[in-house]
């Protein structure tokens, strides 16, 4: 009974020593490593990419990332967060604008107005609520925080999705 078991046991060992023996060495091939050069310096600053020491074009690099498939994955991932911090920052600017306003068309100073108080003419300061625009400004102040951490995780994984296209090669 129990030389079957020896006989499988020996068998689907020996499989894995040849197994272990096929394997072909991989070598870095460094002409198809991806490459990020920094040109210029301050707000003018922007990265160029190279492929085996030749400059591509960001469309060239896009294209070699997509055709595999784990940095397809963070692409498409670091696109969507792009996207996302965009429309966050447009919410920003609209409540923004919006809390603004109602500061503007609420505060104490610009609501005064003259009428008449028991048959004399006074200033009269009306109620004044500044509900909405702390609202507005709350809104405003949670779309910037969701811009600033949606710009970090597309950058993010951007520069994972070249480290795993590179990483096939190494």
């Amino acid at each position: 009974m129990k030389k079957p078991y020896l006989i499988t046991l020996i068998l689907a060992l020996s499989t894995l020593f040849a197994q272990a023996q096929n394997s072909t060495p991989h070598h870095s091939q460094p002409d198809s490593l991806i490459k990020l050069i920094p040109v210029g310096e301050g707000n003018h600053s922007s990265y160029l990419y190279t492929i085996g020491g030749k400059l591509q074009t960001p469309e060239d690099v896009k294209m070699k990332i997509l055709a595999y498939a784990p940095s397809a994955l963070e692409y498409r991932a670091a696109k969507k967060s792009a996207v996302w911090s965009w429309v966050s920052l447009g919410g920003f600017a609209a409540s923004g604008t919006a809390a603004t306003i109602e500061y503007a068309t609420h505060n104490k100073s610009a609501g005064e107005t003259i009428g008449v108080v028991n048959g004399k003419p006074e200033f009269i300061y009306q109620h004044h609520n500044l509900t909405g625009a702390y609202i507005f400004t709350g809104l405003a102040s949670a779309f910037l925080v969701s811009t600033v951490i949606n710009f970090v995780k597309a950058a993010r994984h951007g520069k994972k999705s070249i480290k795993l296209y590179n990483a096939q090669y190494e």
